[in-house]
C-alpha cells in the first residue's frame, strides 16, 4: 500500500509541474522501468477516466507527431470508426504532450550511450530517509521530496541525480566524473564536498548550502554567473524577482538537522507551518495575515512530538490550537 501510494505521488508531482526539464525526462525513464508497473498503468488509468481532456483542432497533429517518434504506421483518416476509438486516447497525450509527458515515449533518445536504469527515492510527509547512492556517496532526504538517480554511475559522464524537495549529500571525490544536482532552478555541481540543496515547489526561494569542500552553483534562469561557495555560505534564489544572494550560515545546524533535530533560524511563520506540516504529516490552518510580519527562532529536540512543539509555540508566539486528528487549527 505504502508502494501505491508512493507511485501516485510521483505521478501527482509531476503533473502538478513540479518537475524541472531534466527531471521530466527521469520521470519518463522512471515511468518506463518494470518496477510497480501495475500500479503506474492503473494510476495512470485514473488519470485518463477524471480528466477532461477534449480532442481538438490541434489534436491531429500531436497524435501524428507522437506517431512519428515512436515510428508508428498512422491511423488512416477514412478510417471512422478507429478514429472514434482513439480519440479520447489522443486528446490525453495532447494533454500529457502540453505538460510534457511525451518523454515517456521518447526518452531513449536523450539518454546516454547505454541503458541508464533509474531509482527513485519518495520520502512521504512525517518521515525523512537515508539513502546510499551508487558511489557510496550519501543522502539524507527529507520529507516531501523526491530524489531520482542512475542505480549505477558506471555508464554517465556525470553523476547526476535530481531533486525536488530538500536533501543533504556528503559525496565521494571522483575528479573525472563530477556530482550533480538538478533541481527546477539550480544546477549544484560538486567533486567532494557536503552540502544542502532545498528546492520544494512551494517555496519562494531554491537554496545551496555548503558545509565541506566546494560547490558551484549555475543559476538556470536570466543570465547569472555561476557561483563558487565556500564553507559556511549559502546561495539563496527567489523564484520570483529571480535575485540571487550568497550569505554566511551556521553550518553546525545542519548537522543537527541530519541527527532529527527542527532548527529555524529567522524564519516566517508560513515557512515556520509548512515545514511542521511536512514533518509531522499533518494540514495546519491558520490565518496568515494574522502572523504575516512575525520571524522566529526556535529550535525543536527530535523527541518533540507535534503537540511539544505547539505548546512551546502557544508560550512563544501567544497562539492558540486545537488538534483533530491530524489537522491542527491556530487562532
Amino acid at each position: 500500500m505504502e508502494n501505491d501510494n508512493n507511485t501516485k505521488r510521483i505521478i501527482q508531482l509531476y503533473f502538478g509541474k513540479h518537475f524541472s526539464r531534466p527531471g521530466r525526462l527521469l520521470f519518463g525513464c522512471w515511468l518506463r522501468t518494470k518496477d510497480r508497473a501495475a500500479e503506474k498503468t492503473a494510476i495512470l488509468q485514473t488519470f485518463w477516466e477524471h480528466s477532461a481532456a477534449k480532442a481538438t483542432a490541434e489534436t491531429r497533429e500531436d497524435w501524428d507527431a507522437l506517431q512519428k517518434h515512436l515510428q508508428v504506421e498512422p491511423v488512416r483518416r477514412n478510417s471512422v470508426p478507429m478514429y472514434r476509438r482513439w480519440i479520447k486516447y489522443a486528446a490525453i497525450i495532447a494533454w500529457m504532450l502540453l505538460t510534457g509527458a511525451a518523454t515517456f515515449f521518447v526518452t531513449n533518445r536523450l539518454k546516454p550511450v547505454g541503458h541508464v536504469e533509474m531509482a527513485e527515492l519518495f520520502v512521504p510527509y512525517g518521515e525523512s530517509r537515508q539513502v546510499v547512492l551508487p558511489d557510496g556517496s550519501q543522502a539524507w532526504v527529507d520529507a516531501g521530496s523526491l530524489l531520482v538517480y542512475p542505480i549505477d554511475f558506471t555508464d554517465t559522464e556525470t553523476r547526476t541525480v535530481y531533486l525536488t524537495g530538500e536533501a543533504s549529500f556528503i559525496v565521494r571525490k571522483n575528479k573525472e566524473k563530477p556530482f550533480i544536482v538538478k533541481t527546477t532552478y539550480l544546477d549544484v555541481q560538486a567533486l567532494g564536498t557536503v552540502f544542502t540543496v532545498t528546492s520544494y515547489p512551494s517555496d519562494s526561494c531554491t537554496r545551496a548550502t555548503l558545509e565541506e569542500g566546494s560547490i558551484r552553483v549555475d543559476v538556470k534562469e536570466g543570465t547569472h554567473a555561476p557561483a563558487i561557495l565556500q564553507p559556511a555560505q549559502q546561495l539563496s534564489y527567489s523564484h520570483a524577482t529571480h535575485q540571487v544572494k550568497v550569505q554566511p550560515v551556521d553550518t553546525s545546524l545542519y548537522k543537527m538537522e541530519r541527527s532529527g533535530y527542527l532548527i529555524y533560524e529567522n524564519v516566517s511563520f508560513n515557512r515556520l507551518m509548512t515545514s511542521l506540516e511536512r514533518k509531522f504529516n499533518v494540514t495546519i490552518h491558520y490565518n496568515s495575515r494574522k502572523y504575516a510580519d512575525g520571524y522566529y527562532n526556535v529550535k525543536f529536540a527530535p523527541e518533540e512530538s507535534i503537540e511539544d512543539i505547539l505548546a512551546v509555540l502557544q508560550q512563544l508566539i501567544g497562539i492558540r490550537y486545537q488538534v483533530e486528528s491530524n489537522i491542527i487549527f491556530i487562532n
